[in-house]
C-alpha cells in the first residue's frame, strides 16, 4: 500500500486534487496596487469611487486564490514530506513533517475557514465591484482583508505587552489548537511530536534497546518503524483529519472564485461532493441565490 493511501487514508485524495489543478491555477498573475501608488491616486483626478471598488474587489478575489493556492501547496509539500520520511523510517523526519503539516492545518483553519461562505454571501456586491458598476461609497471587506493577510504575511515579532498587531504570527500550539475539536487529544500529539524533534529525552530514547543482563544497555537504529508505527495507532485519523482540514476551505475558496470569473476555471472543483463538507449546504446556497 502506498504510503499516502497508508498514512492518510481516504484524504490521500487530496494530495491528486492538488497535483491536478496546481499547474493550471498558477498560470494566473495577481494584480496588487503598491501603497504609495493608492495613497496619491485617491487624491488625484483619475479617481472615481467606482474604480476604487473595482480595485478593492479585484485585491480580495487575488488575496483569496493565493492564499487558497499556497496553502494546498504547502499541505502537500508537508504531506509528500511525511510519506517521504514514513518510507525511509526516519522518525525525526516523520515527526517534524507531521508537526508541519498540524501546523499548517491549524494556520489555514484559523485564516481560510470562513472565506468560501463570506465571498459566497457577497457574491452580487463582489460582482458588481469588478465590472465598475458599484457606485456606493464605502463598499469594502476590511474583516476579511485583514484574515487573508495574516495568513499570508504574519511572521514571528515581538510586541510590547497589550500591542495588537494583525501581522503577528500566534504561538504554534495556538494554531493546532484550532484543530483539537475535529482531532481529540491534537496538541497532547503536537507536543509529543515536538519533544521528538527538539534536544530531550525523546528524542534519544528511542534509540535505545531492551535492557540486556545485568543492567546493561545497548543502542539500535532500528526502532523507528515501531515507534512510527506506535504514534499512529494512538492516533488513527489524526493525519487523515489534519489533511482534509488543511485542504477543504482552501479548495472550496477556488470553487467560489469561478463564480467571478477572473481566475483560471479548475474543471476538477466542479465534480467534488461539496456538500459534505461543513457549510458547503448552506454555500451553495449562496452560489444559487
Amino acid at each position: 500500500m502506498p504510503a499516502a493511501e497508508k498514512l492518510f487514508g481516504e484524504a490521500a485524495f487530496y494530495l491528486d486534487v492538488i497535483d491536478t489543478i496546481a499547474p493550471i491555477a498558477l498560470h494566473h498573475e495577481y494584480t496588487f496596487f503598491a501603497d504609495e501608488w493608492f495613497a496619491e491616486w485617491i487624491k488625484s483626478k483619475t479617481y472615481t469611487v467606482e474604480r476604487l471598488n473595482f480595485i478593492l474587489a479585484l485585491e480580495l478575489i487575488d488575496k483569496s486564490h493565493l492564499a487558497a493556492l499556497t496553502a494546498l501547496m504547502r499541505a502537500k509539500r508537508w504531506a509528500d514530506a511525511t510519506c517521504l520520511m514514513y518510507d525511509n523510517t526516519n522518525l525525526v523526519g516523520w515527526a517534524a513533517s507531521v508537526r508541519g503539516l498540524l501546523e499548517s492545518a491549524g494556520d489555514t483553519v484559523d485564516g481560510l475557514l470562513n472565506i468560501p461562505l463570506t465571498l459566497a454571501v457577497h457574491r452580487r456586491s463582489i460582482r458588481r465591484c469588478l465590472a465598475g458598476e458599484e457606485r456606493e461609497i464605502g463598499v469594502g471587506y476590511s474583516e476579511l482583508e485583514a484574515k487573508l493577510d495574516h495568513f499570508v504575511q504574519a511572521r514571528w515579532m515581538r510586541t510590547k505587552r497589550g500591542e495588537d498587531n494583525k501581522l503577528k504570527a500566534k504561538e504554534n500550539a495556538a494554531y493546532v489548537g484550532i484543530l483539537e475539536p475535529v482531532i481529540p487529544g491534537v496538541l497532547k500529539l503536537y507536543h509529543q511530536l515536538c519533544a521528538l524533534c527538539h534536544p530531550s529525552q525523546e528524542s534519544v530514547e528511542y534509540f535505545y534497546a531492551n535492557p540486556g543482563h545485568h543492567g546493561r544497555l545497548k543502542l539500535s537504529p532500528t526502532n523507528d518503524a515501531k515507534e512510527i508505527n506506535a504514534i499512529c495507532t494512538a492516533y488513527p485519523s489524526a493525519l487523515h483529519d489534519a489533511l482534509m482540514m488543511s485542504c477543504n476551505s482552501p479548495l472550496y475558496i477556488l470553487r467560489v472564485l469561478h463564480k467571478f470569473g477572473v481566475h483560471p476555471k479548475l474543471e476538477l472543483l466542479r465534480k467534488l461532493n461539496w456538500k459534505a463538507i461543513e457549510m458547503g449546504a448552506e454555500i451553495e446556497q449562496h452560489l444559487k441565490s
